[in-house]
């Protein structure tokens, strides 16, 4: 009996141990600063990557490989002590959600910071968006104030990917403004549109009437072409 018993904890080692480093190896993989440098950048750029990518490995691998021991270990013990287990899962689930809580901010930051000096194709520029969620939201919305270039229109673009709705009024402002360039206003047209709440809806219906009045031809034209080529 206690032969099989040992058996039995042997194997479920192995199993934990083999679990460990596929968690390991996937969090190194995706988390590769290769990912985001396809072309020669300045050296500080790719430090930057670097940096970023180091940090948010052991983050989202401290973070998951936490949880899942806590569940592993619950399940080893259900069959004789299922209360005990039971606790472990919801501190398990406890220390999941104060962790995603406490360490969003420095997920979302270097997450913006791997958006911003990126060498990628267009196609995947918003892969750091993405693979952060929300919580690089606020990052993008502050760049939007910053100054004319490619990462302020594809920051406006992902805030509606996100659904971000706390930029709305700001969207809808840079898109009303005729000072902006043509790209700007089209990408937070697209970004209002890809939220498809009610606030969104009635601020590009009242700027699609004023559009009948004052047709911007050039303005009208990209947000087309936005739409076509969505890969989202």
């Amino acid at each position: 009996m206690q032969g099989i018993t040992f058996k039995k904890y042997v194997l479920i080692g192995f199993v934990a141990l083999i679990v460990n480093i596929l968690l390991f190896i996937f969090w190194w993989v995706v988390t590769d600063p290769s990912n985001y440098i396809w072309k020669a950048i300045p050296s500080i750029r790719i430090q930057s990557i670097i940096s970023a990518c180091n940090k948010l490995f052991l983050i989202r691998y401290y973070i998951s490989v936490v949880s899942i021991n806590i569940v592993g270990l619950a399940f080893v013990l259900f069959d004789v002590k299922r209360m005990l287990s039971l606790c472990i899962i919801g501190l398990g689930v406890l220390f999941y959600m104060l962790s995603s809580y406490f360490f969003s901010p420095f997920i979302g930051k270097n997450y913006f910071e791997i958006f911003l000096n990126q060498e990628v194709s267009k196609g995947l520029y918003l892969e750091p968006v993405q693979d952060a969620g929300k919580c690089i939201g606020p990052f993008l919305f502050d760049h939007l104030s910053s100054e004319s270039s490619y990462t302020r229109e594809q920051a406006a673009r992902g805030l509606g990917v996100l659904s971000y709705t706390a930029a709305i009024d700001k969207l809808n402002q840079i898109l009303n403004d005729s000072s902006e360039s043509t790209n700007m206003r089209a990408e937070c047209y697209f970004s209002l549109k890809k939220m498809n709440v009610k606030e969104s809806k009635l601020l590009l219906e009242g700027f699609s009437i004023r559009q009948t009045t004052l047709i911007d031809s050039s303005l009208a034209n990209k947000i087309n072409y936005l739409e076509v080529h969505d890969p989202f």
